[in-house]
């Protein structure tokens, strides 16, 4: 059978593409007072970016790193981080960027994994590897000093430009090794598809493979990057603020986070006549969130759904809206070819579901380290001429419907995505097992699709509650079930499987582990107007003064939704980062009876709320691994 037309897109104009630090390299040298960066109030120009990235890469080198290794980067989002990233590169290494809001086992067992020559760190979490061996980089070093002139290294298209890490079956950090070659071409397709030098909002740290697009595709189309911090990126309201003040005319998010930046303009009156284009990836979204952009913003700003996995450089198809529409992934990015195959590898008919596979420029050189997975999901192409042509296997399953466009129709194994987090529902249960007092776990999401829950064998005088904090420990966030239940057995079929349909139907019941005192009646006026907003945004009818919001189903999302219902039942518009610094019932009833100011414009309770809040945990993980090494 022959393909459809509709599979092909032209290719990328492979030997023409330069490295993306030497295309921001030449920008610098043209234009060197062009804004590149703003974050925090500074601003970076192309000649500063570059400087700064050069003397970061005289660092590097002098600790006895280059081309061809792997440099670790541990920045919170800000101009460091974008320096940082640029340096290694000009230095001919590859980038492994870990995220400052996971765990700190985490980070450790990713630049383990990777085999780190070096690391970058910034104020802020310099002290957060203790038993690191290898160099350690501070970036506000290298912000000041001597001036180098030294060229960039050479790299060839096959050198490594990045490692992301992204969620493996086994419960290790899998990651995914990009080369010079395909960054550039899904680059060079990124500024075919959105011409011109964008200002863009950048909410996505370096360690989530959307950075890639944000930071890539704007610096080497001469645009500017305004890097949102984290404080900022928690807060819808204020990444309006940004968008107002900066003028950003692009922006890439998960779909929740768009909804809630939508909610914000609307709360403020604000109509973001800057933005001209708006992309929505990781996950898909609702025709609804489609219809209400265009009712608020107009059709003079294109919204468009993206579609791609890490181990095809970040996308690999696009549908464009100018106006309301069918939710569907589109066709392929220049240079993609996308083929939707039956379990023969055979094409199927247009109208018929099949596995989605790519090919093209961008699919990455497979799992660093892992060659047996890189062999199983990485596979020859058969449907091109190209020597050593490759095609990813994403495990996804599509249909090419009478319009031309991929339906994307869901996942045919157990991975799943979590606010745009791809997730190994193994990887969980991996970690699980390893809890003390577990001897088996079964992990399943809940009807929404938005939290995991987790069901653990164990002995019924075990709690949960240090279930959930071991793999909290070494977990980030979004794969941390957010409810584990204790069984003594789980369901089976009638052919002796685990009965994961009936464990999903339990997934929406809470377990109810809290004693009488967590679950007490409101106290106060307050305290019962506070616990009304958490039971509708939660979805709950008992809500226990003392727990935890993310314990009992929360996410950070979903903090969103609860400072729109803490404002109806309050009448106070608590700021998203005092929500995260103050996270019970009780906590946020004091917080309002005190009167601490909602704009955190007094940004030091947040900070010394979240300094209180790490040194409680310190010391309750200093317990608790006391207790096992016991």
């Amino acid at each position: 059978m022959t393909l459809p037309e509709e599979n092909f897109a032209s290719n990328a104009p492979h030997d023409e593409l330069s490295p993306v630090h030497a295309v921001v390299a030449r920008i610098a040298g043209s234009d060197p007072l062009r804004v590149a960066v703003r974050s925090g109030g500074t601003e970076l120009s192309y000649g500063e970016l570059d400087a700064w990235a050069r003397r970061i890469a005289a660092s590097v080198r002098a600790a006895g790193a280059g081309r061809g290794e792997r440099i670790g980067v541990l920045v919170e989002p800000s101009n460091a981080m974008i320096a940082a990233a640029l340096g290694i590169l000009y230095a001919g290494a590859a980038y492994v960027p870990a995220d400052p809001a996971h765990p700190d086992q985490r980070i450790a067992d990713v630049f383990a994994d990777a085999g780190v020559s070096a690391v970058i760190v910034a104020d802020g979490t310099s002290g957060r590897l203790p038993t690191l061996t290898c160099p350690v980089i501070r970036a506000e070093d290298a912000r000041e000093g001597e001036e180098t002139t030294a060229a960039a290294v050479a790299v060839t298209p096959n050198d490594a430009a990045y490692l992301i890490y992204t969620s493996g079956s086994t419960g290790e950090p899998k990651g995914v090794l990009v080369e010079h070659g395909q960054l550039s071409a899904s680059t060079w397709a990124r500024r075919a598809v959105y011409p011109g030098a964008p200002v863009f909002l950048l909410v996505s740290p370096l360690a989530f493979d959307s950075s890639v697009a944000g930071v890539w595709g704007t610096l080497t189309a001469g645009g500017c990057l305004v890097v949102a911090a984290s404080d900022e990126i928690r807060d819808p309201e204020r990444l309006v603020g940004l968008v107002e003040r900066w003028q950003v005319t692009r922006l890439l998010c998960v779909p929740l986070l768009y909804s809630a930046l939508l909610d914000a303009a609307t709360r403020q009156g604000r109509r973001l006549d800057a933005l001209d284009t708006v992309i929505v990836a990781g996950e898909s979204p609702a025709e609804a969130l489609v219809e209400r952009h265009f009712a608020l913003l107009g059709r003079r700003v294109a919204l468009v759904n993206e579609y791609g996995p890490t181990e095809a450089t970040v996308w690999a198809s696009f549908r464009r809206y100018e106006a309301p529409g069918p939710i569907s992934i589109g066709g392929p990015v220049p240079g993609v070819r996308l083929y939707v195959l039956n379990e023969e590898l055979e094409p199927v008919p247009r109208g018929v579901s099949g596995e989605l596979f790519i090919g093209g420029s961008g699919v990455a050189r497979g799992y660093f380290g892992r060659p047996e997975a890189t062999a199983q999901a990485f596979i020859g192409d058969p449907f091109t001429d190209v020597e050593g042509a490759k095609m990813y296997r994403t495990g996804d399953l599509a249909r090419w419907n009478d319009d031309g466009d991929l339906e994307f129709l869901g996942r045919r194994d157990q991975q799943v995505k979590i606010r745009g987090h791809r997730i190994e529902l193994g990887a969980v249960e991996a970690h699980l097992r390893t809890a003390p007092g577990v001897s088996d776990a079964v992990v399943v999401t809940n009807a929404e699709r938005t939290q995991l829950v987790g069901f653990v064998l164990s002995p019924p005088d075990i709690s949960p509650e240090p279930i959930r904090e071991h793999v909290a420990r070494r977990l980030p966030q979004a794969m941390v079930p957010n409810w584990i239940h204790v069984l003594d057995r789980f369901p089976v079929t009638v052919n002796g499987k685990i009965d994961r349909k009936r464990l999903s139907t339990l997934a929406e019941t809470y377990p109810g582990s809290q004693t009488e005192d967590e679950v007490a009646a409101p106290t106060d006026d307050t305290t019962g107007r506070v616990s009304a907003a958490w039971a509708e945004v939660l979805k709950r009818k008992d809500v226990p003064i003392e727990v935890n919001f993310f314990d009992l189903g929360g996410h950070s999302l979903k903090l969103f939704e609860l400072q729109n219902a803490l404002e109806r039942h309050a009448g106070v518009r608590l700021s998203v980062v005092a929500l995260f610094s103050h996270t019970t019932v009780a906590a946020q009833a004091t917080l309002i009876r005190d009167g601490v100011p909602s704009d955190e414009g007094s940004a030091a309770v947040g900070r010394a709320a979240s300094d209180r809040r790490a040194r409680a945990l310190r010391a309750r993980r200093q317990r608790l691994e006391g207790g096992e090494r016991r």
